[in-house]
């Protein structure tokens, strides 16, 4: 999963990317130049605004050449390849904002551009390292409306139209990572894949939130974990595997522990029993050998308590919810 989320962060656009490594390194020299070619100071630069271009030398070797017209970006900005000419990065400004973006590789092949369409639709095309396209895609806000994936031969193996289809998200040198199920601009249905094209885990989502069941799978195709979601919050019972066989349960109610939470022993004989409510251990947690209970351990609330004293706490707790009850019924009438 981790190759997979750094692949899509530089890829598939979260644009800028740039400004967190500005701020992350420091400033060797700075130089202020005039459109027409003479160098003004910082100060002159700031009291005049002058049109011209600011070039950054950093300690990582990386050099940033801005534009600048009226005090706001205005055309090219450049961004190198550490202690080389060689441009990584380019945007383009229009008044400060930016209307394209590019990355490239290390042979100067561009790897990734984004451009601003009008204020609500932009476009995003990315290639393979031999230089060929692999996917154009065009978006409404964040709703994949049109696209199109090319194997590293430029032949089309998926398209989404009008915001129904297949995308598939593959790396630089044509390895699939990522497979979704489109409906209405959004994926509804992703799969993720090993490096081996093996599957890594399935997942169904609604509104960009985890919703439905989760599955995930080690390399072997032995499952990992099966996962009930809700709006982004695991909710129901999960389970979780070790080398094939389950080894525990845990039961989720809106992203917090409620319920049994079970281990198991070689997938089917139970070894422990953990009773959760509000995603604090409250009640029993009994231990097993051979099918028999060994040891209890008591919680109220996260707080390990005696047997009696849970069983005082939890009477007060019932007093407290009748007295409540029938103060709202008396109110009510």
């Amino acid at each position: 999963m981790k190759k997979q989320a750094l692949f899509l962060f530089g890829i598939l656009g979260l644009s800028l990317t740039g400004c967190h490594d500005d701020q992350n390194n420091q400033v060797v020299s700075q130089r202020y130049i005039h459109k027409y070619g003479y160098a003004v100071s910082k100060a002159e630069w700031d009291a005049r605004q002058y049109p011209g271009q600011v070039i950054t030398h950093r300690n990582d070797g990386v050099t940033v050449t801005e534009t600048y017209e009226n005090g706001v970006k205005h055309g090219p900005e450049t961004r190198t390849f550490p202690h080389s000419q060689m441009v990584e990065h380019l945007a383009l400004y229009n008044a400060g904002a930016v209307v394209k973006e590019t990355f490239y590789n290390n042979m100067g092949l561009p790897v990734k551009e984004t451009i601003q369409l009008s204020p609500t639709r932009h476009s995003q095309t990315a290639w393979y390292a031999e230089g060929s396209p692999m996917f154009v895609e065009e978006f409404v806000g964040a709703e994949l409306l049109e696209g199109q994936y090319f194997t590293k031969t430029n032949d089309v193996e998926s398209r989404v139209e009008k915001g129904h289809g297949t995308r598939l998200l593959r790396d630089q040198n044509g390895t699939l990572l990522v497979r979704e199920q489109i409906e209405e601009g959004s994926p509804v249905k992703k799969e993720t894949f090993y490096s081996s094209c093996t599957l890594e885990s399935v997942v169904y989502l609604y509104h960009g939130n985890l919703h439905g069941e989760k599955r995930t799978f080690a390399m072997t195709g032995e499952p990992l974990a099966i996962e009930e979601w809700v709006n982004g919050q695991l909710h129901g019972k999960s389970t979780y595997f070790k080398n094939g066989s389950r080894y525990l349960e845990v039961s989720y109610l809106y992203g917090q522990k409620n319920g049994i939470e079970r281990h198991f022993l070689d997938g089917e004989v139970v070894s422990q029993e953990i009773a959760w409510e509000n995603d604090k251990k409250h009640g029993a947690s009994v231990f097993y050998a051979d099918n028999e209970a060994t040891d209890q351990v008591w919680f109220y609330a996260g707080e390990q308590v005696s047997k009696r004293r849970f069983n005082e706490l939890s009477s007060m707790d019932e007093m407290i919810s009748h007295i409540s009850s029938d103060v709202n019924f008396s109110n009510v009438r």
